[in-house]
């Protein structure tokens, strides 16, 4: 998966990796899906579950960037019939922690809405 250029480069062409990463975690679908393999392997229909709202499409092709980046691991687990796992590599888990951040200050300012 290649990142925008002009999302990862500043105004004077010079690479910016937080731009890049802020460029990655924009995309869609992203954030979540690094969010719920934190806490473990998952199979893709588990996913799309605790995702909620990912079309199957977008799902399978953010998976696919993910894992070219090295993000996330495809574990195919040959049974009858085979299925596929996916969990966060070491280099995820890293991102995942990055993360934790925003959950924490999500947990300190966010409200859940009223009824």
């Amino acid at each position: 998966m290649t990142i925008d250029h002009r999302l990862a480069f500043t105004a004077e062409d010079v690479f910016c990796p937080v731009r890049a990463t802020l460029a990655l975690l924009g995309q869609k679908w992203v954030p979540h899906i690094v969010y719920e393999l934190h806490s473990g392997k998952r199979r893709f229909n588990e996913l799309a579950t605790a995702i909620g709202g990912c079309n199957s499409r977008t799902l399978r092709d953010r998976l696919r960037n993910l894992e070219e980046l090295e993000i996330v691991n495809r574990i195919i687990i040959e049974t009858m019939p085979p299925w596929v796992e996916y969990d966060l590599t070491a280099k995820g888990r890293e991102l995942a922690e990055a993360l934790s951040g925003i959950e924490a200050w999500g947990y300190k300012y966010m409200e859940a809405p009223v009824a």
